[in-house]
């Protein structure tokens, strides 16, 4: 589903650019005459209609951000203490304090204490693409510094430590 959705998203923008005449790079053609504006010139009866600044700005630029977004891979270890009272807020903090930003000690303490199976891994969640986790979790892991510990970052699952070990 999701690649069809990625397919059927770049096809319209490429249709889009082209109905638009957005240049993107070159002059695009449109055989639309009622689509041409003043400073159009015809060429081999196609129009060759230049954008405005600001649709040449604007709507590429977000759709090659969608896009690329959807292609983002990541590769990141957790700790997770479920529950979200003041408790395990306390339990994360410790230790987050006892890890520091060293992934060795990271993954020894997500075996011993987190409350996911990936525990048993070291807390490592394998590599996964954007929106594979809950959003809290993706905001971090595809925005944040790799090779650094985030956290406590709260969820519907609870506390969770996260330590971005890389991102393309």
């Amino acid at each position: 589903a999701n690649i069809l959705r990625t397919m059927i998203t770049r096809m319209y923008f490429r249709s889009a650019a082209r109905c638009l005449s957005i240049r993107t790079g070159r002059a695009q053609s449109c055989y639309r005459p009622e689509q041409a504006h003043k400073g159009s010139g015809t060429k081999q009866g196609k129009f060759y209609i230049h954008s405005s600044p600001r649709l040449a700005l604007g709507i590429l630029d977000d759709a090659k951000d969608f896009l690329s977004g959807l292609t983002m891979r990541a590769e990141a270890s957790h700790i997770l203490i479920k529950g979200t009272d003041s408790g395990a807020k306390r339990k994360i903090d410790d230790i987050k304090k006892e890890i520091g930003n060293d992934s060795d000690k990271f993954a020894e303490l997500a075996a011993l204490t987190s409350d996911c199976p990936s525990g048993q891994q070291g807390g490592s969640l394998g590599e996964f693409g954007r929106y594979s986790m809950v959003p809290e979790f993706d905001k971090v892991v595809f925005n944040e510094e790799v090779g650094v510990v985030h956290g406590p970052i709260e969820t519907s699952f609870g506390y969770h430590l996260i330590l971005i070990h890389r991102r393309n």
